[in-house]
């Protein structure tokens, strides 16, 4: 029949099945014809090149899969990958004359007028190709709820939207009939949530669609015309109504020659032979989600930022490769645990982000929590689903921040071997009511390399404000704080309204004791920072993502942020060399003695001043890891050690307050250890002299005891400026210099300013 005579014959069919069915509510045939025709010219044709959803996977470092993401469980494939015995059981159940209808069986469509009386709603009749078309309009084309509930409307009227769909696609300039029942296949529902034969497959049988065997296929095969009855795990009733069904099915087989009654009575007698499982989806029901959930919560943050939309990943059918290790996540999971127990220590987050080196990537390989990801809030080991390892710690990192100042005076001239002062007091010119002070006690000069070991306050709050604050607080988002470029607001609520990043309101704040470290900040940021310094000053954006391909295999390039060269080589390897001290002789040598820690890596500690918070950043050439330890409840306590626990501020003040070099350090030594056990031990690039002595211009010449005028044009000359402070009672000779800071010896950044105090003579006049 020609392709005019079967669109003829079809609607004068769908006519008549209207008029029967119609009849009981119109007043007359003339009326029911009209609303046919209507219908039938109002029908465009569709493309029917929208594709299925498909689930995401995520997949591990080594494959293993975390989690999928989906609305729709399916997973697409070619019909040469469906078992031959399900394609033959579906067409024998539901369409025996698939292979030679035109898309609409107009047998079949007679024979269900018959069957059914006048005013019920329709009943059988659809073909497959029907049924495709009624799928694809309600799965895969609907969006909205009235766009859905329009495609299943059970009126006649949706029928012949129906058929004439389906004469469009089974023509010859259309689909072939493998193509429309491969669609079918991977579009129709199997089960509640479970779409497509492969999905049906993996959900009920634990195998592939191809490896069905005919008494298996023939259950999926049963299930399609109504899931939720046909649904072996609904209940008791449920396995009892599915059996019947596969039988059916099997029994509908022999009949249409698909198999022999040999075959069928081997099935109709056994059981359904079930091996259930049920793909996790989303985060929370992931693969060991208390541990991993923190890590795919980022994975999607990450791709979101990235250009994909949640819908996207929920329908997409991507595969994502990510860079999570599952030995570095149980390892660093282990510690965080073990250092600070969350059934004990409700309130204590104790959270590390663990990166990799490298100038050209900068995989994530471990985001962990002592708290377990989840809703349960109120459990005996409280859940959260937080984002502790990527989002702002809120209160702060305390001294690691020393590492920003120390680095911009590098660059700025000095050198890690310049002295600095350690005054047992400073005022800022940026906070001059507030008197920044030590803890513990201090020789008067330091070298650069040992301030960072023993982390005097007062050294570094005077040389930020020699370098200024603007240049410290870029050089932190250089290394690796770039979320504050953010709105001010979005790291800090104290910043709420604010209409600038945070690193500007940092400056319009005058923060001075910024390199204190009392900003929120991200644990996978402040780790990042030491792979930028171990990957010679290499600044590459933390990714949790390998690689991103579609449906089809093809790898989808998304954008994302070049690596850059941030600060000379010969800085970031000297500063690294520097920092090697503090596991030596500094704040975190006694965790790494007690770790037995022999290799060479970079540290720094910190401690926030109320002891609320402490942290660790320590980085190999092969790793870096942030350690940061806080309450993270709403109103925060004062944390102390021995044992671990919530304290009040006299306690913690007292002696007992958890510093960087106790939890902090012991976690980031536990990991490590385990670690680097069994790799090469490597170093960090050479350091360059010039940043360990430092520019000549840095050295203060010794001008005491030279006039007043000659000490200042000598260092004017050098490029200081100078201040002199108003004239001192002294035995020393009128307007001589009898004072000066900094004090011969010590560094001073060209262009900052010299205090000199000049002798009035013994009368003081």
């Amino acid at each position: 029949m020609s392709g005019v005579g079967r669109l003829f014959l079809a609607t004068l069919l769908a006519g008549v099945l209207t008029a029967g069915l119609l009849m009981p509510y119109f007043l007359g045939a003339g009326l029911v014809a009209k609303q046919v025709t209507t219908t039938l010219a109002g029908v465009n044709e569709e493309n029917f090149d929208l594709p299925a959803p498909q689930r995401t996977e995520i997949l591990a470092a080594n494959g293993r899969p975390l989690t999928y993401l989906y609305t729709q469980n399916r997973v697409s494939v070619p019909i040469s990958e469906i078992a031959k015995s399900l394609q033959l059981g579906v067409i024998s159940i539901e369409d025996r004359r698939f292979m030679v209808h035109g898309g609409v069986d107009e047998w079949g469509t007679i024979r269900a007028l018959l069957s059914n009386n006048g005013g019920a709603p329709t009943q059988g009749g659809s073909t497959i190709t029907q049924q495709y078309v009624k799928n694809y309009l309600y799965l895969v084309k609907a969006k909205t709820e009235a766009e859905k509930a329009d495609a299943i409307e059970q009126t006649p009227i949706r029928k012949l939207r129906e058929m004439k769909l389906a004469l469009q696609i089974d023509r010859p300039s259309g689909m072939s009939k493998d193509e429309i029942l491969e669609r079918y296949l991977n579009t129709v529902a199997f089960g509640p949530s479970t779409y497509g034969a492969e999905a049906a497959a993996q959900r009920f049988f634990g195998m592939h669609a191809a490896e069905l065997d005919v008494g298996q296929a023939a259950m999926l095969a049963g299930m399609v015309n109504n899931p939720n009855k046909f649904n072996p795990l609904r209940d008791a009733t449920g396995e009892q109504d599915t059996i019947k069904r596969r039988n059916l099915v099997l029994k509908a087989m022999v009949v249409s020659g698909a198999i022999s009654q040999t075959v069928a009575n081997k099935y109709i007698n056994a059981p359904l032979g079930l091996k259930v499982s049920r793909p996790p989806n989303g985060c929370l029901d992931g693969t060991d989600s208390t541990t991993n959930g923190f890590y795919c919560q980022y994975v999607i943050d990450y791709l979101e930022k990235h250009g994909f939309t949640s819908q996207q990943l929920a329908t997409g059918g991507y595969t994502i490769h990510t860079n999570l290790d599952v030995a570095t996540m149980s390892t660093a999971k282990a510690a965080v645990v073990e250092q600070a127990n969350p059934t004990d220590n409700k309130k204590i987050a104790n959270v590390m982000a663990v990166v990799e080196p490298g100038m050209s990537t900068r995989k994530v390989t471990a985001l962990v929590a002592n708290r377990p990801y989840g809703l349960k809030a109120t459990a005996r080991t409280p859940e959260t689903v937080q984002r502790l390892t990527t989002t702002f710690a809120p209160l702060g990192a305390g001294s690691t921040f020393k590492i920003f100042t120390a680095a911009a005076a590098l660059k700025l001239g000095m050198g890690t071997q310049s002295q600095l002062g350690v005054p047992a007091e400073y005022s800022s010119p940026l906070a001059p009511t507030h008197v920044f002070r030590n803890s513990g006690t201090f020789p008067s000069q330091v070298n650069m390399q040992e301030a960072l070991a023993t982390s005097p306050n007062t050294t570094f709050v005077s040389l930020s404000d020699q370098i200024g604050l603007d240049k410290v607080v870029q050089m932190s988002v250089d290394l690796g704080l770039r979320g504050y470029s953010l709105n001010a607001a979005d790291v800090s609520p104290q910043f709420a309204g604010s209409d600038v990043d945070y690193a500007q309101e940092v400056l319009r704040q005058k923060v001075a004791s910024y390199t204190l470290g009392v900003s929120p900040v991200s644990p996978l940021e402040l780790s990042n920072v030491g792979a930028t310094l171990a990957s010679s000053g290499f600044w590459c954006p933390p990714t949790p993502v390998d690689t991103v391909t579609d449906s089809t295999g093809k790898l989808v390039d998304y954008e994302s942020e070049a690596c850059e060269q941030v600060v000379p080589a010969g800085l970031a390897n000297t500063l690294s060399q520097a920092m090697t001290n503090d596991l030596v002789s500094g704040t975190s040598s006694e965790a790494a003695k007690a770790a037995g820690w022999t290799r060479l890596a970079a540290g720094k500690t910190g401690t926030t001043q109320d002891y609320k918070s402490s942290a660790f950043l320590g980085f190999t050439p092969q790793h870096s890891a942030a350690v940061i330890v806080w309450d993270y409840q709403p109103r925060p306590s004062p944390i102390c050690k021995n044992p671990l626990r919530t304290c009040t501020t006299e306690e913690a003040q007292g002696g007992q307050g958890m510093n960087g070099g106790s939890i902090p350090a012991a976690t980031w030594f536990q990991t490590m250890t385990k670690l680097e056990a069994n790799q090469p031990e490597k170093s960090f690039g050479d350091p360059d002299v010039a940043y360990q002595t430092g520019s000549s211009q840095a050295q203060v010449p010794y001008v005491i005891n030279t006039l007043a005028d000659q000490a200042q044009a000598q260092l004017q000359q050098q490029g200081f400026q100078v201040k002199i402070n108003p004239d001192a009672k002294s035995t020393a000779a009128r307007n001589t210099v009898i004072e000066q800071s900094p004090r011969e010896g010590e560094a001073a950044l060209p262009g900052s300013t010299i205090v000199l105090t000049v002798s009035a003579g013994s009368s003081g006049n």
